[in-house]
């Protein structure tokens, strides 16, 4: 049983009461101000209960939330944030998320390696290269093309690297006889000079205990692909099907062997939003009272886009007709949603309860008890689709105890999830190999 393949679980963290916009509504989380990282920190620490390998922090810079009744999101600086919780867990990996199109490589260097350092090798830096206008106008810069922003991206993760390095890996000495610190012969300075990164000098930080910070990389174009089979060990991704997931997880594994990789040293890790209740009914009902009025009319409207048909406000309490369904036509440019819609709407639920379903969400739902999200993963774990998700409950206080105290143990039993950590670091819970700097050709 302990040399069975292991899935792997993260949590998103986008800076709110969960990752339901509304979720600060719920009568459980007791909001009376804002930020209240009270609520970040028990989540990491109900996450590392569960023992999950990660949390993963997006961004979203200069945004706001579009609605009065949404909580803002990820408004506060992520790595702020994850150094707190770092200091308030001792085991669960650290994804923080930053662009390459408006950072710079020496202070991002600096920041990860810091943070890497001061959790004993716990930190991972979801590279990306910012494709959002507003988060670019917010740092004065004019969002390129995505030949241009890959460009970059590749430069500015050579530079990151080649610093993470410049403190040579013996170099601390620690030695009161001799009065010796460290070996600062060791100390290296780099010099970069590219088309679009600039930087020289030293990164007087000593490694951690994996070495450097974990790359990982999130998106899905052919671009995307690419810069994770070279650099990532985590892609996390969006598909909303199995066969979707066996296609990026393959993809993904292709690029990392074209780059002279172990295929096994990238996991792919999909999305999931488990809606978590007694029973499918029960959980329909609980995340319904998320979606108001207005939200629901444009989810009908939405699914209505993607099938190509127009609903009336007599078909909302009906399930959509077999011959309607199967009238639709799925091709390589429909919404890659449009399979899960269809797979919803043929189970035979009215169309108030697709919408509830989510079928047009950022991720995958999984609807009902804690065995059927067992299920839900076990399918998509055994087939290939993904190495693990990272779950994004509608609310902290409340659906995450669930997910850990009667989903986990479900896992464990079968033998997918691991029991305990089996070592300290974020590479340890990946399993991926130790580096230190660039990566040198096998």
């Amino acid at each position: 049983m302990a040399d069975k393949k292991q899935m792997m679980i993260g949590l998103a963290m986008f800076g709110a009461a969960g990752l339901n916009f509304r979720s600060w509504l719920d009568p459980e989380v007791k909001l009376s101000e804002y930020p209240d990282l009270s609520v970040d920190i028990q989540a990491a620490q109900l996450a590392e209960k569960g023992k999950f390998q990660f949390m993963f922090f997006g961004d979203f810079p200069g945004t706001k939330a579009a609605h009065n009744s949404d909580m803002q999101t990820m408004g506060l600086d992520p790595l702020l944030i994850a150094s707190i919780i770092g200091s308030q867990t001792s085991r669960i990996g650290l994804g923080i998320t930053r662009a390459t199109s408006w950072s710079n490589p020496y202070e991002l260097a600096r920041q990860f390696k810091t943070l890497d350092a001061l959790t004993h090798g716990r930190v991972a830096w979801n590279a990306v290269t910012g494709a959002n206008g507003v988060s670019a106008n917010a740092y004065g810069v004019n969002l390129a093309p995505s030949f241009d922003r890959y460009g970059k991206a590749y430069e500015f993760t050579e530079a990151v690297q080649q610093l993470w390095a410049t403190w040579g890996e013996d170099a601390l000495k620690l030695n009161h006889q001799t009065k010796e610190f460290a070996d600062y012969d060791q100390v290296k300075p780099v010099v970069i000079k590219g088309d679009y990164v600039q930087t020289a000098g030293t990164l007087p930080i000593p490694p951690s205990k994996q070495g450097q910070p974990v790359i990982f990389h999130s998106g899905g174009s052919e671009n995307s692909i690419a810069y994770a089979g070279k650099y990532a060990n985590v892609f996390v991704g969006e598909v909303w099907t199995i066969e979707q997931g066996q296609a990026m997880r393959q993809a993904l594994r292709q690029a990392a062997v074209d780059n002279g990789r172990n295929p096994d040293d990238i996991k792919f890790i999909a999305g999931l939003m488990p809606l978590l209740g007694d029973d499918k009914k029960a959980a329909l009902e609980r995340h319904a009272s998320f979606i108001d009025g207005e939200t629901f009319l444009q989810r009908i409207a939405h699914i209505g886009y993607v099938l190509g048909i127009q609903f009336t406000p007599a078909d909302i309490e009906r399930p959509i007709a077999p011959e309607i369904l199967d009238a639709v036509q799925v091709t390589p440019y429909s919404d890659p949603r449009l399979e899960n819609v269809l797979k919803v709407a043929r189970e035979g639920w009215t169309l108030r309860e697709i919408v509830y379903h989510s079928v047009i969400d950022y991720h995958p739902t999984a609807v009902g008890n804690a065995k059927d999200i067992a299920d839900h993963m076990t399918a998509w774990f055994e087939a290939g689709a993904a190495d693990g998700f990272w779950v994004m409950p509608d609310v902290y206080a409340v659906d995450l105890p669930r997910f850990v105290d009667e989903v986990v143990p479900i896992l464990q039993e079968r033998g997918i999830f691991h029991e305990d950590y089996d070592g300290e670091t974020l590479r340890e819970h990946l399993g991926v190999p130790y580096q230190y700097g660039v990566r040198q050709e096998d």
